[in-house]
């Protein structure tokens, strides 16, 4: 699977932001997990999703 996301970093924290509106995500718990490791995997603290309006 590819996923285009942006890493930022502020005040200490590290996020991993991804736009499932112009591509679809589905969130998987272990996958999440594994990106979050900063030794392995992107290395974040919190993500953010993007996604289209509900309404």
């Amino acid at each position: 699977m590819k996923l285009k996301f942006t890493k930022m970093h502020g005040l200490g924290n590290d996020f991993m932001v991804i736009d499932a509106i112009n591509q679809s995500f589905n969130v998987d718990p272990v996958l999440v997990r594994a990106w979050a490791d900063r030794r392995n995997g992107v290395g974040f603290d919190q993500m953010l999703v993007v996604e289209p309006p509900q309404t």
